[in-house]
């Protein structure tokens, strides 16, 4: 893109903000405009990020995706706050696909809010200075005379100037530099828990996701996959589905064979007539041949310093599905010499990238419009949908609206991958720690490694060892919610109580003595005090802990647990988490609740299993998750303890499952070695 821009363009649109800001902002007043919508009247836009409607209206552009984490919101309270604007005003647009002008815009890792929080605010508050001092000028006063509050500019005989009135004047006011941000003390919205912004536009159905998406002229098409990864057709009888009214064409694409038609029915319906001949490759691996494989991957554990005691123990995690509420859509409309996309993704700077050289085309000459998602997780950070919708596009001459169902999306998804955890640990003889050794070997893997143990560890553990391996394997594997921490964390936590037992001590107190920062020990404290710990419980009920930190942020959760026959119930999960600064403390619990459902789903129920080299789950009847029944009572505490903006959308998962496990073991004496739990398989 070029830019073409002035010095004073380029200085208006930084808004003093920094480099980190330039990188979002070098686009024209007109390109600042609200993605998702025409200007209304002539708007003071002094950023990509901003823009002031003549009526007041305040637009925040969200350049990271929202997948249910609830980011628009927390961005538009982040510019919000440094603006003093009135929030019933406040309104988001999602940014499209534009890394030249909104910057980096992949979201993953809870770094979304880790990554803007300063740029956003720099936003706000550069906005409000001009306003002030476009309010002064129409005053003749001393800009420093003037106050604001709620979207406006109070002076200091009362008299008040509404920001949209102000909109024009303030784009002659000269940029200031270095803007001062407010302190803690004094946040209005910021720490405030507040609805998601969106609320009204997704529960009415007037928020756009990937399957609500039309366009004129567009077609439909769905795709025939391979049974098992690595497969392709050897043989293709289309006959009878290009008889089924409404088949347009078939498509043979490089990941299964695509059917074109002019409803999603009979595109459905064509499917299910082809008949194809797949290669069958990778028939013999199955869920039984992978674990077998990370086993003999195992090797020996590193030297440690002899004690009185020495625990050993594996922990075996399986395949996760990402299993969005939402599967995998795109509406991909290609022309010659451009294209325009539909899609929800994590990473639409990417998606922008992929399709241009698809086509082969410049970016600049690719939009790629992204829109709220229906769950990510991780999965749409590779939307496969997008790429397969532009080639199908680019191949028919006309728009083309792509669809994965709920059973291609749950046997084709790039999966948590399979992992074995072998541990061994001494302790001397009053129940000290000597040493760790923690072996992590996933599919598929790469070359044996060391790693710094410390790195997932919160402990101060003397001679702390990890070694990282892998195992081949066909299974195509991503990233999953909170990544290696979603098997490492669960793994460490688990052997963390395994070894408070062996050296006779309470897991909680055992924990806390080894911690070495003050907040994780902190939010342990608070959560086991909060949680009554150490509270006799009725026979058949059990509690456990464990604690997380990471994405700046940290957290504990305690758990209780019933166990009748082979039956577990969870009754109560307490957690406490500091994320830094609470931005919205209501979408703080809200990830927490979320966090903790996916940790019980993945402790008691999901499991994807492979069977003739293919993932034998298809759906939520196989691939089970937690149902509203199997919702314990939940209490969340926000404690935050100040300074750093820590992320929340991974943080709620880790330690889940691992407090679960260890709250059986306090219920019946056996430890839980195998994901998910069977209490047949306890040991």
């Amino acid at each position: 893109m070029k830019s073409g821009l002035s010095r004073r363009t380029v200085l208006k649109l930084m808004g003093g903000t920094g480099a980190s800001f330039a990188l979002g902002s070098f686009v024209s007043a007109a390109c600042a405009s609200t993605p998702e919508g025409e200007q209304k009247g002539d708007p003071f836009s002094p950023s990509a990020f901003l823009r002031i409607d003549p009526d007041g209206t305040c637009t925040v552009t969200v350049s990271r995706s929202d997948m249910g984490q609830g980011v628009r919101t927390t961005f538009a309270m982040l510019v919000a706050e440094e603006l003093d604007a009135d929030w019933s005003k406040v309104k988001v647009a999602q940014a499209p696909g534009n890394d030249e002008i909104y910057g980096r815009l992949g979201t993953g890792g809870s770094s979304s809010v880790r990554g803007m929080n300063r740029t956003l605010r720099n936003v706000g508050a550069t906005a409000r200075a001009m306003l002030v001092a476009a309010a002064a000028k129409q005053w003749n006063v001393d800009p420093t005379t003037c106050r604001t509050e709620k979207g406006k500019v109070v002076g200091a005989d009362g008299k008040t100037l509404d920001y949209g009135k102000l909109a024009m004047a303030a784009k002659e006011v000269p940029v200031p530099q270095g803007v001062q941000l407010k302190d803690a003390a004094n946040f209005k919205i910021i720490g405030k828990p507040t609805s998601r912004i969106d609320n009204d536009e997704v529960v009415t159905g007037r928020a756009l996701f990937a399957y609500d998406v039309s366009v004129p002229g567009m077609v439909y098409a769905v795709c025939a996959r391979p049974p098992s990864f690595g497969s392709r057709p050897l043989g293709l009888d289309d006959s009878a589905a290009r008889k089924v009214p409404g088949v347009i064409d078939i498509i043979p694409i490089s990941s299964g064979i695509a059917i074109i038609a002019k409803n999603t029915w009979a595109a459905l319906k064509g499917k299910d007539a082809l008949k194809v001949e797949w290669s069958g490759h990778n028939q013999e691996v199955s869920t039984a041949s992978l674990r077998a494989g990370l086993k003999s991957a195992v090797a020996a554990h590193l030297e440690m310093p002899a004690g009185a005691k020495t625990i050993e123990a594996n922990y075996e995690l399986p395949y996760l599905a990402h299993a969005t509420m939402e599967p995998l859509a795109a509406v991909a409309d290609v022309k010659s010499d451009s294209a325009e996309l539909w899609s929800g993704t994590q990473a639409p700077d990417s998606a922008r990238d992929q399709v241009a050289r698809l086509i082969g085309v410049p970016k600049e000459k690719v939009v790629v419009n992204n829109l709220v998602l229906g769950g990510g997780f991780g999965r749409k950070f590779n939307n496969h949908a997008i790429g397969e919708a532009a080639d199908l596009s680019k191949r028919v001459g006309k728009p083309v609206k792509l669809l994965w169902s709920r059973e291609c999306d749950m046997q084709n998804d790039l999966y948590r991958p399979m992992s074995e955890h072998a541990f061994k640990s001494t302790i001397d003889g009053q129940g000290n720690l000597l040493g760790w050794s923690h072996q992590y070997i996933q599919t598929p893997g790469g070359r044996a490694s060391d790693y710094n143990a410390n790195a997932y560890l919160p402990y101060d553990i003397p001679n702390a060892a990890m070694r990282s391996a892998g195992s081949p394997s066909p299974v195509p594997t991503g990233a999953w919610r909170s990544v290696e921490h979603s098997q490492i964390i669960v793994a460490n936590e688990c052997f963390m109580d395994e070894l408070a037992t062996a050296a006779g001590q309470d897991p909680y107190q055992f924990r806390r003595k080894l911690l070495k920062s003050e907040r994780v020990r902190k939010v342990l404290d608070s959560a086991a005090q909060k949680a009554g710990w150490g509270e006799k419980l009725p026979k058949g009920m059990g509690r456990g802990i464990a604690c997380f930190e990471g994405y700046g942020s940290c957290i504990a959760h305690v758990v209780d647990v019933e166990v009748k026959g082979n039956v577990v119930r969870v009754v109560r999960m307490v957690a406490v988490v500091d994320p830094g600064v609470a931005i919205n403390p209501r979408g703080i619990e809200a990830q927490v609740q979320g966090g903790f459902t996916d940790g019980l789903a993945t402790a008691l129920k999901a499991a994807i299993n492979i069977d003739k080299g293919g993932a034998v789950e298809s759906n939520w009847d196989g691939y089970e998750w937690a149902r509203m029944t199997d919702s314990p009572e939940m209490k969340i505490f926000v404690e935050p303890s100040g300074g750093n903006f820590g992320g929340m959308g991974e943080v709620g998962y880790p330690s889940a499952p691992a407090a679960i496990a260890n709250a059986i073991f306090a219920a019946t004496g056996k430890r839980a070695r195998k994901f998910p739990i069977k209490v047949e398989e306890l040991v």
